[in-house]
């Protein structure tokens, strides 16, 4: 009869899942997704616990010197098996064996784990050998001398574990015994097991992970500016500026919504011109609240400059008229020197925390009536300038 039912149910297995609907199907793959997921979870809240667990041993040790400590026994919510039991023994002995700290050290003790028979006047005892102190003395089991007890169960959407550490003597007493449960207001936390910390600290930590570790940064800057054509056809413009810049970015919060720059360029094309330059910017996050880890951020800023350039290309800054034989005659010497000032307004979008690229319209109130100097955008103010910047953080 057993073989029949078996062929039976060999047959219609296969008909019945050729007979579910692409609904069910559908279904079926999700609820295995969820508790995948949803065992997922579990071993990380259990591994969290785990590590808190041994780094209050290691904050307050509870014995004073290293002592050998047999794993009596783990439990795990029903359903998730033998496969997560195994993990959590696992983990917690990497944990002990990576923090000595703790003075608790896992050893091997057969007679401890193995069922023993012991009989006697009042009768005959079946037990385990650390439920029976008295059995395991007779046997001369001198290895462990404490048991660890580690329980953890599932308390609705809170996960619990209870541990105790019990001396092996016929009294059992318990020495030492603590529950600690996770909070579903906060992910688990993945530590590092050979540099435990608090569960406040480690969280801390992840955070300024993700937001960058501090509110300082070094941007390195490749920028180019662009300058637009003079209303005198007959002029030279002056050509692109390419700079590579520098300094130091300070963000207002964590949450980098505001942020300020002071920045320092240089600019060196041989026979062509050379230069320095200072900025100040400040910038606002407009694509949310704050910074994303997961899709690119874009700042609006303004700004203001002072820059100081020398060369041949520099004479379109002057205020008189230049054609291209007074660029090639002031080639032959260092060429004038100019100074201006100048505003920015534009867009930064940042990619990462380590990448990003921004656009600019400057305007130049001391070139407006230069003869060589145009206006790409007339808007409240002449901007003369658009600059393209690649940036990278540090």
């Amino acid at each position: 009869m057993a073989a029949l039912m078996a062929l039976l149910l060999s047959l219609l297995l296969p008909l019945a899942a050729q007979a579910a609907t692409p609904v069910e199907q559908a279904q079926v793959r999700e609820l295995d997704r969820v508790r995948t997921e949803v065992a997922d979870e579990v071993h990380l809240y259990a591994f969290d616990l785990l590590d808190e667990m041994v780094w209050e041993w290691s904050q307050e040790p509870v014995f004073e010197s290293p002592t050998p400590v047999v794993l009596a026994g783990v439990t795990v919510p029903v359903g998730l098996g033998s496969g997560l039991q195994a993990l959590v023994e696992n983990h917690l002995s990497t944990v002990l064996a990576d923090n000595p700290a703790a003075n608790v050290q896992l050893v091997h003790c057969p007679q401890c784990t193995a069922v023993v028979v012991h009989s006697g006047p009042e009768g005959t005892v079946l037990s385990r050998g650390y439920d029976n102190p008295e059995v395991l003395e007779r046997l001369g089991a001198e290895t462990g001398r404490h048991a660890l007890f580690v329980d953890i169960e599932a308390e609705g959407a809170f996960l619990v574990l209870r541990a105790r550490l019990t001396r092996l003597t016929p009294d059992l007493p318990i020495v030492w015994s603590h529950t600690l449960s996770t909070s579903t207001s906060t992910p688990a936390l993945l530590r590092d097991s050979t540099q435990l910390t608090s569960a406040a600290d480690a969280r801390q930590e992840y955070l300024d992970a993700l937001e960058g570790r501090g509110v300082f940064s070094v941007p390195v800057r490749l920028a180019v500016r662009s300058y637009a054509q003079g209303w005198n056809m007959r002029a030279t413009p002056a050509p692109p500026f390419l700079w590579l810049q520098t300094g130091v970015e300070l963000a207002a919060t964590e949450a980098r919504t505001w942020t300020g720059g002071l920045i320092v360029g240089y600019s060196f094309v041989p026979q062509a011109y050379m230069g320095f330059m200072g900025q100040a910017r400040v910038a606002r996050l407009i694509t949310g609240q704050r910074r994303s880890l997961t899709r690119p951020d874009l700042y609006v800023f303004v700004g203001g400059s002072v820059n100081s350039v020398w060369g041949a290309a520099t004479l379109p800054f002057q205020e008189d008229l230049v054609n291209a034989d007074q660029v090639l005659a002031a080639s032959k010497r260092e060429g004038p020197r100019t100074s201006f000032g100048g505003f920015q307004v534009g867009l930064d979008g940042r990619i990462g925390r380590r990448i990003g690229v921004s656009t600019y319209l400057e305007t130049l109130p001391g070139l407006v009536y230069t003869p060589n100097m145009g206006t790409y955008v007339q808007f409240i103010f002449a901007f003369q300038s658009i600059g393209t910047e690649v940036t990278f953080w540090f």
